[in-house]
């Protein structure tokens, strides 16, 4: 399921405008930080995809810290949330052509920081 999934996403990056951003209105280095923002989220989906399996086999005590998904979502709830999530971003990015770039870094830093703590929680409980 995590292959299917992770193929999907990285596949659809070369087609879906979202995950492309639009060649012509966003610069390179913008649409370069767009998708790796896409990466690292699918990423973070692969993180919270392995935490529900591991809760499913009740072989841990680990529950997801997202205040909308709650401590044990469902996969269906996962990627719902990301969708709609990087959906809102993007239009939002889209509107926003003078401060694009630094929102970018931003949620770039952001994302980065939450898979570094999912991972590193995840080597400390197993």
């Amino acid at each position: 399921m995590l292959k299917i999934l992770l193929a999907t996403i990285l596949l659809a990056a070369g087609s879906c405008e979202m995950l492309q951003a639009k060649p012509s209105d966003w610069s390179e280095k913008e649409r370069q930080l767009w998708r790796s923002y896409i990466v690292m989220s699918t990423i973070d989906t692969v993180q919270t995809f392995n935490l529900i399996e591991c809760q499913a086999n009740r072989t841990c005590n680990a529950h997801e810290a997202n205040p909308i998904l709650g401590p044990r979502p469902s996969k269906g709830d996962v990627i719902a949330l990301k969708v709609v999530g990087n959906s809102i971003i993007y239009k939002m990015l889209d509107t926003m052509p003078e401060d694009r770039e630094f929102a970018l870094k931003l949620m770039n830093a952001m994302q980065a920081i939450v898979i570094t703590n999912n991972g590193l929680y995840i080597y400390k409980r197993f």
